[in-house]
């Protein structure tokens, strides 16, 4: 996949193409939409498919306030890109030269690439103050003489799918119905740092990973099914993530991972933990004996869950 990440570059990769145009930050069933589309396009007219997007959010320029938690790291979002067929990607530093880009100028550079097709949702929207939409689109389409293909908004369950949504439902601890928008678990990557191996005297051994210098979306506190990925071997397990409230710990927030069926140090190693199922929102015990009972429970009701899952489907 060849990577352009200035406009300057647009006139190295001259090919026939077609290009889909969106934020695409968090890579949902939406956006897979419109690329999928857009792929379709490239391969029944020998094109190439060309992802136009942004490497930072727009709003953390005009609105720096309101800018968006993560869901994907950059290099996941180009490694999920590229697994998606696409051969150029434009990853593009949204900065104040494309703040006061008219919609005209907008498409009049785009024109450095041999474009015969726009792939978009019919909520984007482009240029100054979002004045280029899919109306505006579909008159320059006729004007230039390119094809423009909008692609509806995608649901689940009666709701229209956006990275907003999926932020809400993170937070909101309903992990399953943001990994149905999202077509796939959702995941945290951390290294793995030395604890209080508390987990271990009590015969849960944790693997646990500091919260506070990533730079994605965390989850709401509490207790979680999961899948450890390391060393291209996935793992079941458990994770919580919280402060340990029943031993006083109050300052920092954890990612602490009981990996089931494994056993070796995995300390300075990185991780990555892809959440499942809210098993229960974090709790405060009397003591270490009524916390490992809990735990025990905890971990039952992964597997069963786990169990249930691997049969019918994966993500």
């Amino acid at each position: 996949m060849e990577i352009i990440r200035s406009l300057k570059e647009l006139h190295k990769f001259n090919v026939p193409c077609v290009i889909a145009l969106g934020t695409f930050d968090g890579l949902h069933l939406g956006h897979h939409d419109v690329i999928k589309i857009a792929k379709e396009y490239a391969v029944n007219h020998g094109q190439k498919l060309a992802v136009f997007t942004f490497k930072n959010h727009p709003l953390s320029l005009i609105s720096p306030e309101l800018t968006p938690e993560v869901l994907l790291l950059p290099f996941e979002k180009r490694c999920f890109l590229e697994s998606m067929g696409v051969d150029i990607l434009l990853d593009i530093v949204f900065d104040e030269h494309l703040v006061l880009m008219t919609p005209g100028d907008f498409l009049k550079t785009l024109s450095a690439l041999d474009y015969s097709c726009l792939v978009i949702g019919e909520n984007f929207s482009f240029g100054f103050h979002g004045e280029g939409n899919s109306r505006t689109l579909e008159r320059s389409a006729q004007e230039i003489g390119f094809e423009l293909i909008v692609r509806p908004l995608v649901s689940t369950e009666g709701t229209v799918i956006s990275s907003t949504e999926i932020r809400r439902r993170i937070l909101a601890g309903e992990i399953e119905t943001a990994n149905k928008m999202l077509g796939r678990a959702y995941s945290l990557r951390g290294v793995v740092v030395k604890g209080k191996q508390r987990g271990r005297q009590i015969g849960f051994p944790t693997a646990n990973i500091e919260l506070e210098n990533l730079d994605v979306i965390v989850p709401r506190v509490g207790v979680y099914a999961v899948k450890v990925l390391f060393d291209e071997q996935e793992y079941r397990g458990m994770a919580n993530i919280g402060r340990s409230p029943t031993f006083g710990d109050l300052t920092k927030t954890y990612l602490e991972v009981n990996i089931f069926d494994y056993i070796g140090d995995l300390y300075g190693r990185e991780l990555t933990v892809a959440f499942y199922l809210l098993v229960r929102c974090e709790e405060k015990f009397l003591s270490a004996e009524e916390l490992k009972k809990r735990i025990e429970q905890d971990k039952k009701i992964c597997l069963e869950y786990f169990m249930n899952f691997d049969k019918n489907h994966k993500i």
